[in-house]
């Protein structure tokens, strides 16, 4: 997939896992992680997801048994077939009761605007000739009247042949004292039989001392027993016959059937998008736009961490005006986080979500590439420095739109070198509309290039901490806390001077040896 880094890289997952549709379909749906290219494609899917958001809002009630009904439907076995047995059409028929409930819960113009109309209702009153509601299935006998005529002949049999037992029950008991009631033998010692038998039993060894007794029924019975046996067999193929109508009347609703789970897929894919933009309080982002431009911004997997330790969370607001980006800044300055704000905000567009940004302008990309992160898929024989120039080469092949993120190209290699390729690619893809490049360095002083813009993170504010932080903690999450509290995560324009030692405010801050910061310090003023 063109965005499975992209989606590590920013850790979508654990903010997708709070998108919950409820159907086997919607959660299918869910997995396959769809991306989409064509903005017609996502302006559908935001028209419906508005329809949704004010369902959700004007109708909880409705909603709150839409929800339910949802989660009651499971997933139906293969339509593609010629004959359906019991649980096949139990699920065909669970599956309609629920689809049937959900479209009487949608008011007439939320069932119109969300294209929502359900075409096999006729085949439910097939499934259930006797109005039963109960998500089971059995072939009951209102499906035939003569299955209803020798169902009627068998309970006849049976309350015939249990008449008989019951006499001849009576009898053994009268005439020889033996009980079988509720058994079909008993276990007797050889001394309690008469001494010549009895026509109205079965005896035979059970071990040294007992016999096993039977009843030995008469001809009348055994004939009951038999018609029995040939009205089960009737039954069985009556059975068979129901059944195989059946299957003809759901062989030709199953195209019917077939877009009905595609709508049910839709409806719940999109209710669980707009609960999610309900919960969350998203907006629809602009897809349509020639570059991108954030306001105020959330990396949500991050924002929560920084909720869980009470740290100040500072969201991106930016107009990149330019396809080919340059920003620099400090290590713990915020431009990763910039770069997974970016990637996690255009994976959310793509998939048809709303966004948690106040604003986020975009256009859409075939591919999503995020290079200078460890990749697990490395080519042997390559160095770190071949893998990325490898990667790299792959992103800029011309022909698709990409979106690359490029943490510190050519890190790997000599300082001049890594330079040189950085101002080279950056020219490359400000000539190269159908790419736009983020890209992070270290390097100062980098050349002004027509096409390129450059940004700085603010970095940390020094004045205020050394304002208000007299003393050093020993504590690891103390010292995260206090940079995260002092560094501002902001851009500015990079004007190509830097006077900033932000590195060596944050080693110390971070416990590194006095005599090494010292040191560090008398070589930068030299």
């Amino acid at each position: 997939m063109c965005i499975n880094k992209a989606i590590q890289f920013c850790d979508f997952k654990s903010f997708y896992d709070k998108y919950k549709p409820l159907t086997p379909y919607g959660y299918a749906h869910k997995e396959s992680m769809p991306f989409y290219k064509q903005a017609d494609d996502l302006d559908a899917i935001h028209q419906s997801v508005d329809t949704w958001i004010n369902f959700i809002n004007e109708h909880q009630n409705s909603t709150l048994k839409v929800v339910h009904h949802l989660s009651r439907i499971d997933k139906l076995n293969t339509l593609d077939k010629k004959d359906y047995d019991i649980a096949d059409l139990q699920l065909i028929k669970k599956f309609l009761i629920h689809t049937k409930a959900i479209e009487q819960y949608l008011p007439i113009d939320i069932a119109k605007s969300a294209s929502i109309a359900f075409q096999t209702h006729s085949l439910l009153n097939i499934l259930m000739p006797d109005d039963d509601k109960t998500e089971s299935f059995h072939l009951s006998s209102a499906f035939d009247p003569q299955l209803q005529k020798v169902r009627e002949q068998i309970c006849q049999a049976d309350q015939t042949i249990n008449n008989l037992r019951i006499e001849a029950h009576k009898q053994l008991l009268d005439k020889l004292g033996f009980d079988f009631s509720n058994r079909d033998f008993i276990l007797v010692d050889k001394k309690q039989l008469p001494a010549n038998g009895s026509p109205l039993l079965l005896a035979e060894l059970y071990d040294s001392k007992l016999i096993k007794l039977r009843v030995a029924f008469d001809k009348t019975y055994m004939d009951a027993q038999m018609l029995k046996e040939q009205l089960l067999n009737e039954e069985s193929e009556i059975e068979k016959r129901v059944l195989k109508s059946i299957s003809e009347a759901v062989r030709k609703q199953a195209p019917q059937l077939l877009k009905d789970i595609d709508t049910i897929t839709q409806l719940d894919v999109h209710l669980a998008m707009a609960q999610l933009s309900v919960q969350l309080q998203l907006l629809k982002p602009n897809y349509r736009a020639e570059t991108i431009v954030v306001d105020e911004g959330i990396y949500y997997p991050l924002f929560e961490r920084h909720q869980q330790k009470d740290l100040r969370y500072t969201p991106l607001r930016a107009s990149f005006g330019s396809n080919a980006i340059l920003l620099s800044g400090s290590n713990m300055g915020g431009k990763t986080v910039l770069f997974k704000t970016i990637a996690f905000l255009q994976l959310l567009t793509q998939m048809g979500f709303r966004v948690p940004a106040q604003a986020y302008a975009t256009k859409l990309f075939d591919e999503i590439q995020v290079l200078g992160t460890t990749d697990k898929a490395a080519i042997e024989g390559l160095s770190s420095f071949g893998q990325e120039i490898h990667q790299l080469s792959a992103g800029l092949t011309k022909g698709q739109s990409r979106l690359l993120l490029v943490d510190e190209l050519a890190k790997t290699t000599n300082a001049t070198e890594a330079k040189a390729i950085l101002v080279a690619v950056l020219k490359f893809i400000s000539q190269q509309p159908l790419i736009t490049g983020f890209f992070s360095t270290h390097f100062i002083n980098i050349p002004h290039l027509d096409g390129v813009i450059k940004y700085r993170m603010r970095g940390l504010d020094k004045e205020a901490f050394q304002r208000h932080c007299h003393e050093q903690t020993s504590d690891i999450n103390d010292k995260i806390r206090q940079i995260n509290a002092y560094m501002q995560y902001e851009l500015k324009p990079d004007e190509g001077v830097n006077h900033s030692h932000d590195a060596l405010t944050i080693a110390n801050m971070l416990g590194l040896q006095a005599e090494i910061i010292d040191y560090a310090n008398d070589y930068l003023d030299k």
